[in-house]
């Protein structure tokens, strides 16, 4: 235990010197204590490893494009229970934990899309919480919206797998918005990899997050911060159903600055994602921790 609680200190020291600058996929947590019950579950080394080399093929010249260098960190003997990210310079890093990739709920789906969180602070755009990261609920968004569907668009044979092991409250989601097989395919593995999240999210809070229970709270202005499980993933099936397509050469609304939270910034996200305003039934982001400015 000692030594998991040291893993922790190394792994999040950093993280910590530089809170203002960082932003992470969890709330600060100790499930790092659990670390050893879980040594033969989750995920193993060689996923932990394949996973992020996937996500890097598909990432480094998007990152590039846009002024950066991506630099996933790979720390599996650490026992920190959560991902991060940050930008130093050019440096866009993000950092990766083994006690994160070894949590039961965790399949590798699942880990796959935490690493598209942390991209999605880099990548999301509005709604902003720093200058350059997007808000928790924008990356997470982004999350299943943009780089589960650009990572697995292809995986054609993997994604049909997903029909014999989805649920049936999601398999009917999709196919109400997705027409071909193909589609609904992907949409079905996106929503189970955001499910085992929220089974991760949900052990943390001491709560449940389900398919037929969506978060009935409603902001009266847009949350920065961690959501609770259930709304994170209502957000998790919103991305999976919006039917628009993201546009990964653009950061929506951070070119304006100090507005990039503006209704200016608002208006022009609402050209990449799906919203309730443009008659989107679904796969809109949810209101638990969305306010619109404005009707646009």
């Amino acid at each position: 235990m000692l030594l998991g609680k040291m893993s922790m200190f190394l792994g999040l020291s950093a993280f910590y010197t530089n809170l203002s600058y960082a932003s992470s996929f969890m709330p600060p947590n100790d499930l790092w204590k659990e670390d050893g019950l879980f040594r033969n579950q989750g995920l193993t080394v060689e996923d932990f490893n394949e996973t992020i080399d996937e996500v890097e093929r598909f990432y480094k010249d998007i990152v590039k494009a846009q002024g950066g260098t991506l630099r996933i960190n790979r720390y599996w003997n650490d026992s920190t229970v959560n991902a991060n990210t940050t930008q130093i310079g050019t440096s866009w890093i993000v950092n990766m934990y083994g006690g994160l990739a070894r949590r039961p709920e965790v399949t590798p789906d699942g880990f796959s899309l935490v690493i598209c969180h942390e991209l999605g602070h880099q990548l999301g755009g509005y709604p902003f919480l720093s200058p350059w990261a997007a808000n928790e609920g924008q990356s997470d968004y982004f999350a299943t919206y943009a780089c589960g569907r650009l990572l697995w668009n292809a995986q054609e044979d993997k994604n049909a797998e997903s029909r014999k092991t989805v649920d049936p409250e999601p398999k009917a989601l999709c196919d109400q918005v997705w027409e071909t097989e193909s589609d609904q395919n992907l949409c079905y593995r996106i929503m189970m990899g955001g499910k085992s999240l929220a089974n991760l999210l949900g052990a943390l809070g001491g709560t449940k997050a389900n398919w037929n229970t969506p978060d009935p709270n409603i902001v009266s202005k847009t949350r920065d911060t961690h959501p609770v499980a259930q709304c994170r993933l209502d957000t998790y099936i919103a991305g999976a159903l919006c039917t628009k397509e993201w546009d990964a050469r653009v950061i929506p609304g951070k070119a304006l600055g100090s507005k990039r939270n503006s209704i200016e910034a608002e208006t022009i996200s609402t050209n990449y994602l799906c919203t309730e305003a443009e008659g989107f039934e679904k796969g809109y982001r949810p209101n638990c921790w969305f306010k619109p400015q404005s009707n646009q």
